[in-house]
């Protein structure tokens, strides 16, 4: 996601830090290089009218935005979090995805809708998958794009390992086992819906 091309200010203000899920969901699709563009990021992310603002004074404030010339800082995934008060457990290992998730994620993947798609590896402590689930999407619309980045990646690596895995795995079988090839199939497909995903974010 490319800025406008302007003068840097020494200080910004904001970070992708400061960039829920939710926001960066509607940044995506704007043009920032356009004004229309600017001035609907500035709404998104500065909450401001510039309807009330002189130019000046609406110049000044996308200086706070400076940051969006800026790549997405790099994290590491944790096996937990703490979201809008609540305690969120990440699936750390793939091989330990069930069934339902990974069918879950498969259809979602092309959605482009990345709360519903982090909300398959960001399950409530206490609770199983799949309960309260409005409350897990109105939780993770508030995380900060940086660690939704994060899980993004890891799953990344960790699809990359999968399919790698696959493809070792002996022609013969796959040969034998329509259902085993459709299963490839599946997990190919979402490993490249995956892969737009993260490159979205960029």
């Amino acid at each position: 996601m490319k800025w406008f091309k302007r003068k840097r200010s020494r200080h910004t203000g904001m970070t992708w830090y400061d960039v829920t899920v939710e926001q960066f969901q509607r940044l995506k699709g704007l043009d920032l290089n356009d004004l229309d563009g600017q001035i609907e990021a500035a709404s998104i992310l500065l909450g401001i009218n510039s309807d009330n603002m002189t130019w000046a004074e609406f110049c000044q404030q996308l200086t706070k935005l400076d940051f969006l010339n800026d790549p997405i800082p790099q994290t590491i995934v944790r096996k937990g979090y703490e979201i809008n008060g609540r305690m969120y457990n990440c699936l750390y290992n793939l091989q330990e995805m069930s069934v339902a998730r990974y069918m879950d994620f498969s259809n979602l993947a092309p959605s482009n809708d990345l709360v519903k798609i982090l909300a398959v590896f960001l399950i409530p402590e206490g609770k199983e998958y799949g309960e309260d689930l409005d409350q897990v999407y109105e939780d993770i619309k508030t995380m900060d794009i940086v660690e939704a980045y994060g899980i993004f990646n890891f799953f990344l690596m960790e699809f990359r390992v999968c399919i790698s895995t696959m493809k070792d795995y002996s022609v013969e079988a796959l040969r034998k086992s329509p259902e085993l090839q459709k299963l490839v199939s599946q997990v190919m497909e979402s490993y490249s819906m995956l892969e737009q995903q993260l490159s979205g974010l960029d």
